[in-house]
């Protein structure tokens, strides 16, 4: 059976609505897919196409996840979304943690959704959500790991900047992360890292001319990747790093080929990572932090 006849109606039509429910193998199978047709609608030409200007009053039927949701009086919730043309949306779900809601349940990280919403002003009216099918959830320390890139968009991107290529890195980034293999997710969190800076235009960059010398220690300062020796002793704070040369070419390279290049890698994205968050501290990390000493 093709893949065409095996989901249902709606979803040939590019996505569940929120009152149909699988039921069936076939329902289950398309369900396990679900990622990879997200991809394919993210890269598809109308995806793709340029929706430049000023955000339309009225947007409906755009692809997007919930990055993380906060409450706003008893019945209502406020949401920040990540979106294929609009990147962070900030919207209003009135009444939405009423029984009768129809959106009730949706609001949640991981499940890609259909959003329409209405307003001009920096808070949108959520006008209707839609169920997309469920992709493969994250549990455990993937789960955390799924959080700590909401967490990374969220404090790195401001609403309604339109980045393109972020939306499918999140994605594809979201459905890898249920690999069971701990190296292959922590480098994959390492591709996203690194991919975001890029999008963001702060990816990792050597100071100076030429490729890294593996005669050379290097540091982080000031958001870029410098030969120690080139830094007066004064410019380097007593906690930075020094990396070899070898982990700096594998981080350029995006090599994350061995769990010693996957480690020194993190550290120097962290570092890099924090230089753009100032004072701010990421939440999830000093979690998985904790945890892990436990």
């Amino acid at each position: 059976m093709s893949d065409e006849r095996e989901a249902p109606a709606a979803a040939r039509r590019g996505r569940l609505p929120s009152t149909e429910r699988p039921s069936t193998l076939a329902d289950v199978l398309y369900r396990r897919k679900s990622a990879e047709r997200i991809l394919e609608l993210v890269r598809s030409p109308e995806a793709r196409a340029a929706k430049g200007g000023a955000m339309p009053k009225r947007v409906i039927d755009e692809l997007g996840f919930v990055l993380h949701t906060y409450p706003w009086s008893e019945s209502s919730l406020l949401v920040d979304a990540l979106t294929v043309h609009y990147g962070r949306v900030f919207l209003i779900a009135k009444g939405a943690k009423r029984p009768s809601s129809l959106v009730r349940g949706l609001l949640t990280p991981f499940a890609p959704l259909r959003f329409a919403w209405s307003g001009r002003n920096e808070a949108k009216v959520l006008v209707k959500a839609d169920w997309m099918g469920t992709m493969t959830p994250p549990t455990g320390e993937a789960l955390l790991s799924g959080f700590y890139i909401n967490e990374l968009v969220l404090r790195l991107t401001e609403r309604e900047d339109r980045h393109e290529g972020l939306f499918e890195l999140y994605a594809s980034t979201l459905a890898a992360l249920s690999d069971d293999d701990k190296t292959a997710r922590s480098a994959r969190l390492r591709s996203f890292e690194k991919g975001l800076l890029t999008i963001l235009g702060w990816g990792p960059s050597l100071s100076g001319a030429g490729a890294p010398s593996r005669s050379e220690r290097y540091v982080v300062s000031n958001g870029a990747l410098h030969a120690e020796r080139s830094l007066p002793p004064d410019a380097l704070s007593p906690k930075a790093g020094r990396y070899t040369g070898e982990a700096v070419e594998s981080l350029l390279a995006e090599d994350f080929s061995t769990p010693a290049k996957v480690r020194s890698a993190r550290d120097i994205l962290r570092e890099l990572i924090q230089f753009h968050l100032g004072p701010r501290t990421m939440h999830t990390r000093r979690i998985l932090g904790e945890l892990t000493r436990l």
